[in-house]
């Protein structure tokens, strides 16, 4: 179950978390990622240069790791269940 729980998250962020029963996390993962990580994508429209690439490369990097830190919650929740 633990891998579907992550399959579920690296597909759609927050998925794995509200399949495990843990909607409110879930949600939260999912308003995090796909409402205030494309706006703040937006914002950095608004950066000229070489600042708006450094703020672009910090975003992105946040990203990505908020997406694994998703994938490795939503498979941590169904093992801490189990014991």
């Amino acid at each position: 179950m633990r891998i579907v729980l992550a399959l579920f998250s690296a597909f759609l962020v927050g998925s794995g978390q509200m399949l495990k029963g843990e909607a409110e996390k879930g949600i939260k993962f999912m308003l995090t990622f796909y409402f205030c990580l494309p706006i703040l994508l937006y914002v950095t429209l608004a950066f000229s240069g070489g600042l708006f690439l450094i703020v672009l490369g910090i975003t992105v990097i946040f990203a990505i790791i908020f997406w694994g830190y998703n994938i490795w919650d939503a498979a941590k929740v169904e093992k801490t269940d189990k014991s």
